[in-house]
């Protein structure tokens, strides 16, 4: 509900971003990312449709403070990229806009995962809360079709009947729509040095959203790319390319099963890894969206099963969906050799934990009878 086609007709210089656009909140998909422009990384939040990217709803990036624009000078920007780099400076979090009027085609790096929409409005009200001299012209809530008091003020329209009661409108604004909430955690987004760069404070508000570390294959160091690739166009990641969305890292589900919180991180790992080749290829845009499935399954419907029950149904949901499974993403000459089979990662992967969980059920089961 929330993309929107730009008209091709239109120039470069004459798009602008729509004033609002219509969300839902339980069937719309939201993501926070981590990205790396040149040497800069900032944070991106939006909403996608599997290996799409509809609308990006926010973007913003930490910034060395240099004061009033009427005190700015080579000398003052030199003296203070000094700071940066031997002490402290003065930084802020500035809005870095939801699109640009030209197209641009620029190359980034980046990390997306999946957030709910009111992890998206707590991230919104913290940057409303931030006491600084930016304010942020992002998507904010308009009216909510579930809010009782928003519903008695609103005078109805024909669309009205259409509308779902988790659906909402959200407006391009910059003024404060939410309440305020406490950021005193926060202090480090007012200062900048070596150790506490724009790629420092990204992550620490990307983990502040996700209420868990980001995973190691995320580089704190500013100058490190990410691990997915992909283009800004008018200030929005491609929609001719994929733009991969990673589900929430392990740690935030708080498993308690050692055995089913392996397994989740393995399969984590696998879907990180699997991106570094051949991300635009249909294969790997297929198995990845399995993946996910399987993932969000475990800590999904299957989140209370017992380990033996767990791994029927994996072993069933692999045999369901092998012949995606077991693509190879990059042939060979020799695997043209009929004597050559050579088995997916993805498979040994399986293999790997199929062998896990029983051995681990198995061991279970001995020591209750013990």
């Amino acid at each position: 509900m929330a993309s929107e086609k730009r008209p091709s007709n239109l120039s470069e210089e004459e798009y602008q971003p729509p004033v609002s656009l219509v969300v839902n909140k339980k069937t719309d998909h939201f993501f926070i990312s981590i990205v790396k422009k040149e040497g800069h990384s900032f944070i991106m939040l939006g909403v996608y449709d599997n290996t799409r990217i509809r609308h990006v709803l926010c973007r913003v990036g930490k910034k060395l403070d240099c004061g009033p624009k009427k005190d700015a000078g080579y000398c003052h920007d030199i003296s203070m990229l000094g700071k940066a780099l031997f002490s402290a400076a003065d930084a802020f979090i500035q809005d870095e806009g939801v699109s640009r009027e030209k197209a641009g085609h620029f190359p980034i790096t980046y990390q997306a995962y999946d957030i709910t929409y009111d992890q998206y409005l707590e991230f919104v009200s913290v940057l409303e809360s931030l006491k600084n001299h930016d304010s942020y012209k992002c998507y904010k809530p308009e009216l909510s079709y579930d809010d009782e008091e928003a519903q008695k003020s609103h005078i109805p329209s024909s669309s009205d009947e259409e509308m779902d009661p988790d659906t909402v409108q959200l407006k391009l604004s910059e003024e404060k729509k939410l309440n305020a909430v406490d950021v005193s955690q926060l202090n480090h987004l007012n200062k900048l040095n070596l150790g506490n760069t724009c790629r420092h404070s990204a992550i620490k508000l990307v983990e502040d959203v996700l209420h868990a570390p980001v995973p190691s294959s995320v580089s704190s160091f500013f100058l490190m790319n990410l691990p997915c690739e992909t283009l800004l166009e008018y200030g929005c990641p491609s929609k001719k390319r994929n733009f991969y969305v990673l589900p929430p890292p392990p740690a935030c589900f708080h498993e308690s099963d050692a055995a089913k919180e392996k397994v989740l991180m393995k399969l984590y790992s696998r879907m990180e890894d699997m991106l570094l080749l051949e991300p635009e290829s249909p294969s790997t845009q297929k198995k990845f969206l399995k993946l996910k499935e399987l993932y969000l399954k475990i800590e999904g419907p299957d989140k209370n099963l017992t380990l033996d029950q767990l791994l029927l149904s994996i072993h069933d949901w692999k045999n369901t969906n092998e012949s995606t499974l077991k693509v190879l993403r990059k042939e060979y000459i020799w695997d043209s050799l009929s004597f050559i089979k050579r088995e997916s990662s993805t498979m040994k992967l399986f293999a790997e934990i199929e062998d896990y969980l029983d051995k681990e059920s198995t061991k279970r089961r001995q020591s209750t009878i013990m």
